[in-house]
């Protein structure tokens, strides 16, 4: 009877201890199950993107996207590109070459020993071709053919006619804003001149020439149909250091001088 009393009492002592240990293993599962999950959403990457968004500027178009990332618990935001549409000057400046052919007048203010002008407006014209270094800076060679007319005082006798300029030089061209169609431009450049006026007084006919160095500046304003294709009018001033007193006993010591204006196109390749 005393064994029965004592194993009754072992009994309602162990169990409650078992149960309550069972009970504090599942609530630990439980427990770990839920830091496993959170564990797992820590570590997926959640990705979110908006296209339809796009930045135009003069040297194209953007389109692309707002992208939100979720990367083990932290938000990351960034953009992704879509795509990129070109502007016209954008092309036109990634092509290196471009060759331009110009047509126009051309005037020399230089004198005789009386104080009159020898010359008069003509013609002028040219080509150059040009390496474009960057959008703004091309380098190259230029030619012009500048050709005034020459004056006549019949009251002295005295006929000054085939007046002609050769002039060949190392040129470059500064282009202010290349990333517009409409585009303002410096063209410079120095190399050599070849100069030659004819004059006839009375029963003598003189026709003398000159090499000299000589330099240009000027400012023009172009045009872009397309990124090949250019048009626009150009101003030139263009210095010689060529004394006109060899090219006419009539002519004063002065060094030759033109104003040029030309109306250039060109293409780019």
């Amino acid at each position: 009877m005393k064994k029965t009393v004592v194993f009754f009492l072992f009994v309602l002592g162990v169990c409650p201890a078992f149960a309550q240990k069972a009970a504090a293993s599942a609530a630990v599962q439980k427990a770990n199950a839920q830091v496993e999950a959170v564990v797992r959403s820590m570590d997926t990457t959640v990705t979110t993107t908006s296209y339809e968004v796009t930045d135009k500027n003069k040297r194209g178009t953007t389109s692309y996207g707002d992208v939100t990332q979720t990367v083990d618990g932290q938000v990351d935001a960034s953009v992704a590109y879509a795509s990129y549409d070109p502007s016209r000057s954008s092309l036109a400046n990634d092509l290196p070459w471009e060759v331009s052919y110009a047509y126009g007048a051309s005037y020399s203010p230089n004198e005789v020993k009386g104080g009159k002008n020898y010359a008069k407006t003509g013609q002028g014209a040219g080509v150059n071709m040009l390496w474009k270094a960057t959008p703004h800076m091309a380098v190259g060679l230029d030619y012009m053919f500048l050709n005034p007319d020459g004056r006549e005082y019949a009251s002295e006798g005295v006929n000054f006619h085939q007046f002609r300029a050769h002039n060949i030089a190392l040129a470059g061209k500064y282009t202010v804003n290349a990333w517009d169609n409409l585009r303002l431009y410096i063209p410079f450049g120095a190399g050599m001149m070849n100069a030659r006026l004819k004059t006839d007084a009375g029963t003598e006919s003189t026709s003398q020439d000159k090499w000299g160095a000589s330099l240009y500046a000027g400012l023009g304003v172009q045009y872009d149909f397309c990124p090949y294709l250019f048009a626009g009018l150009e101003y030139r001033y263009v210095y010689a250091f060529i004394s006109d007193k060899h090219l006419s006993n009539f002519a004063k010591d002065d060094n030759l001088q033109f104003h040029d204006v030309f109306f250039r196109v060109g293409m780019r390749f």
